[in-house]
């Protein structure tokens, strides 16, 4: 059995926090780049089992974030779906043409 470099430990749990960190703020494309250099140092040793533990508890709060956006971007996009629908409907009680552009006042 390998046993972990401590420099390549220390990493995949700096990884691992940076990643946890960035789903907190949603820098998704920072999560991705974390989880693949530590999939790269993970294939090249075999952590220890307390490491283990930690990573996958660190791992759940990134799944959590990540459930999370999820869920508020699909209410966000039903939302977004509704408004639509009800935009249509008064266009049509209105009479403006389907193929009307969209426009937006910018008076208050």
């Amino acid at each position: 059995m390998n046993s972990p470099r401590p420099n390549h430990t220390s990493e995949i749990e700096r990884l691992t926090k940076v990643a946890v960190d960035a789903a907190r703020s949603g820098q998704w494309d920072v999560v991705i780049q974390c989880y693949r250099d530590r999939g790269n140092l993970l294939e090249t040793m075999q952590p220890a089992l307390e490491q283990g533990e930690e990573l996958l508890q660190l791992d759940r709060q990134v799944c959590d974030h990540v459930q999370t956006t999820q869920a508020l971007l699909a209410s966000l996009l039903g939302e977004a779906a509704a408004t639509k629908r009800r935009l249509q409907g008064l266009r049509q009680r209105l009479g403006v043409p389907a193929m009307a552009p969209e426009a937006m006042s910018m008076e208050a």
